[in-house]
């Protein structure tokens, strides 16, 4: 269902965002399952510039990316915190139908948008990978025949200066385009950091990307696209959280318990070099339209991070991650033209090589669960982890659609899938030769192996129109995310995790009332993931195992515009989800029952604009929006509830408002923006690192916490023809 973001001024007030969810050019109200859509224009005016920046538009939804090494992204309690070569995310992520494999690839820049798609539940059907939880699909503008530019500059508090860029020109009339875009973005970071110079949140990038637009005929259409991006900064938004109210230690060092505030005297830089392309034709065949899509992605990327941030001297737990991973996709489908039987066909095929090298750097402090069993801090034990994956992935899909009247249709769809991966294993020790029975390290491991996982995912649809603009469905559909090989306990690495296999059903509504001036869209589901694919740290050792989610709930979105100038929107998600079977077999505890992480019980979204033409002819547009969330659980335990002084600070509350002049020309623009107005303080997760400063259980607890960033403020000024 769709989530409408406020326009722009320039915008009309009841246009439709056309997208490809279904592999054919449709509106968001004809699609039968639930998914938000944004305009590219909608997305610049309100500063969402990456996926992170989409939790403020999508209530229900988590994306984290202040662990440069690790995105969280879950949708409907469907959620990865794996650091893996081989295990697949639940929630999948696209540029421009190309699959980007690795979790961090998140990070990525959000620069000359045409739009964004955001779609819950299962998507095993024709949304390129299989998966269980949802995806997000960012479609770039393509080359146009014509000569185009534009420019914006955005300056803001903390040294934020972003800088975004678009020439479009035509080569050869009527056959050859070409589209060059570009952004780049540094900030000096909120983060406050006593204890070394500069700020935590730092951060330097710039992107590019080149397309070619090729029409030989009136039906082909042949696009050739390339783009690169290079990101470095120092750490981001984490710092140490102390559960209930403790005397902080004096082992902890130079220590401040303050808001936004890490105490670490180690920096924590990290890099990221993205860039890939892709070749896409469009050829008009049969009165359909036959489509071939080759992508190529790199990722290499290296992040450094204390996870255990004290102020202590040698950080407590020094974690770094290098990632390389190449991937090639290849996907070729047609599309039958829209008639009372309509269908989609194709095939999809991924390679892709991941390596993953993680150093684990341990320095407890004194005192802490691991005893005298390895040197304190500020000693060191080294352990290194290495992983090469194989992925090898093919499928055939294909979904119908057959309209028994002109108000009833019956859709169905399957797609089988095949996964291949292998996976070769290196873990050793550089400070100790032998087992480090702290961390269940057994000494010098190597090992190898490989597994297929095969699986058929059906949608079943009915859609019904009683009345014009007003779109029923019941849809139910299966999805699949094959199993992998991961680290567990250093043992045994070659035994992989059950693939997760998830089950919707979901009934909705998508309307469009009041002669045009509201959308309602709404839609109430029950999704059920076997075989979640879980990570731990319990006890102090990494590990994982399998279990269930159950998770019921609804979703809402409306938009309401009494006049062309005057809009407002409301969106509510209700989840209800619970672990029906989670036992970790490491430290033998059943946490069935318990509630499912990143899953806010209820959120909601709320926002306004008005576009004051003035006599000038100019347009003065104040806008406002606030987006809710209720506490979450981060961990398998649901113990950080045990300690209002963070749980509580879980609770989101976040208030946004913007002022926007456009000229009389519609050339140019000024945006006085503000985002976090009230300045609130949230914790988005936390993890119990309990272990590495103290004996658990015995009434001191520590997590480290990720937050929201502080109130920002700013100016923007784009520029077009």
């Amino acid at each position: 269902m769709a989530q409408q973001a406020t326009p722009p001024a320039t915008a009309p007030a009841s246009e439709d965002i056309i997208v490809t969810a279904q592999r054919r050019e449709t509106t968001v109200r004809e699609v039968p399952f639930s998914m938000a859509a944004f305009g590219g224009e909608q997305l610049r005016t309100q500063q969402v510039f990456s996926p992170a920046a989409l939790v403020q538009q999508i209530p229900g939804i988590t994306i984290n990316t202040a662990d440069k090494s690790l995105s969280i992204v879950a949708i409907r309690g469907n959620v990865s915190t794996f650091r893996t070569a081989t295990l697949d995310t639940p929630v999948a992520y696209f540029m421009d139908d190309v699959y980007y494999v690795f979790n961090n690839d998140l990070n990525a820049n959000f620069y000359d948008i045409q739009r964004v798609e955001v779609l819950r539940g299962p998507q095993g059907t024709l949304f390129g990978r299989n998966v269980v939880g949802g995806a997000i699909s960012v479609v770039t503008n393509n080359p146009v025949m014509k000569d185009d530019y534009f420019g914006e500059v955005t300056a803001g508090n903390g040294g934020y200066l972003r800088t975004e860029g678009m020439l479009n020109t035509t080569l050869v009339d009527d056959k050859l385009a070409a589209r060059i875009s570009f952004s780049t973005e540094h900030s000096d970071g909120l983060i406050n950091t006593p204890n070394q110079s500069g700020h935590y949140g730092q951060t330097d990038g710039y992107a590019m990307r080149g397309k070619l637009l090729f029409k030989p005929s009136d039906r082909l259409k042949i696009i050739l696209a390339g783009d690169y991006s290079y990101t470095s900064g120092n750490g981001g938004a984490i710092q140490l959280g102390i559960g209930g109210n403790q005397t902080i230690p004096a082992t902890f060092g130079n220590f401040t318990d303050a808001r936004w505030t890490n105490n670490d005297y180690a920096r924590s830089p990290y890099t990221q070099r993205l860039r890939g392309g892709y070749l896409r034709g469009d050829l008009d065949l049969l009165g359909g339209t036959l489509t071939a899509i080759t992508g190529y992605r790199m990722n290499d990327s290296h992040a450094i991070n204390d996870d255990v941030p004290t102020g202590t001297v040698t950080p407590v737990f020094d974690r770094r991650q290098d990632v390389r991973n190449r991937s090639f996709t290849q996907e070729l489908r047609f599309a039958s033209a829209p008639n009372r039987l309509s269908y989609v066909v194709g095939a999809y095929f991924l390679s892709a090589d991941v390596s993953t090298t993680n150093t684990f750097n341990y320095s407890p402090l004194p005192g802490s669960a691991t005893g005298g069993a390895i040197r304190p801090n500020p000693g060191i034990t080294n352990i290194v982890r290495v992983q090469n994956g194989d992925v090898r992935s093919i499928a055939v899909f294909g979904e119908a659609t057959f309209k028994v009247t002109e108000k009833l249709a019956l859709v169905a769809g399957g797609r089988f899938t095949s996964d291949r991966k292998n996976i070769t294993y290196h873990a050793y020790s550089n400070s100790d030769p032998g087992a480090i029975a702290a961390f269940g390290f057994p000494g010098e491991v190597n090992a190898a192996g490989g597994k297929t996982w095969d699986a058929f995912t059906p949608r079943f649809t009915v859609k019904y129109e009683p009345v014009r603009k007003v779109n029923l469905y019941a849809t139910f559909a299966r999805g699949f995310k094959s199993g992998g090989f991961v680290d567990n306990a250093y043992r045994n690495p070659t035994i992989p995790l059950e693939p997760e296999k998830a089950r919707n059903i979901e009934i909705g509504a998508k309307t469009r009332l009041i002669d045009n001036k509201l959308d309602f869209n709404v839609s109430i589901f029950d999704q059920k993931t076997n075989n979640l694919q879980n990570f731990s740290g319990a006890g102090g050792i990494a590990h994982t195992y399998n279990g269930t989610l159950q998770m019921r709930g609804l979703e809402m979105e409306s938009v309401f515009r009494p006049t062309p100038a005057l809009r407002f929107s409301a969106n509510y998600t209700h989840l209800a989800g619970r672990y029906t079977s989670l036992r970790d077999p490491l430290v033998n505890v059943d946490y069935s029952g318990n509630p499912a992480k990143f899953a806010p019980r209820d959120a909601f979204t709320i926002g306004a604009s008005y576009a004051l033409a003035l006599p000038s002819g100019a347009t003065l547009t104040p806008q406002a929006d606030f987006s809710y969330s209720a506490r979450i659980s981060t961990d398998d335990a649901n113990t950080l509830r045990l300690y209002p002084n963070l749980y509580d600070k879980t609770e989101g509350k976040t208030l946004n408002a913007r002022l926007t002049f456009e000229a009389p020309s519609k050339r140019w623009q000024i945006n006085a923006w503000v985002k976090n107005l009230t300045n609130n303080y949230q914790i988005v997760n936390a993890d119990d690192i309990t272990s590495f400063l103290a004996v658990p259980g015995r009434g001191a607890t520590y997590w480290k916490i990720f937050t929201n960033q502080p109130r920002t403020f700013g100016l923007t000024f784009s520029l077009h023809p």
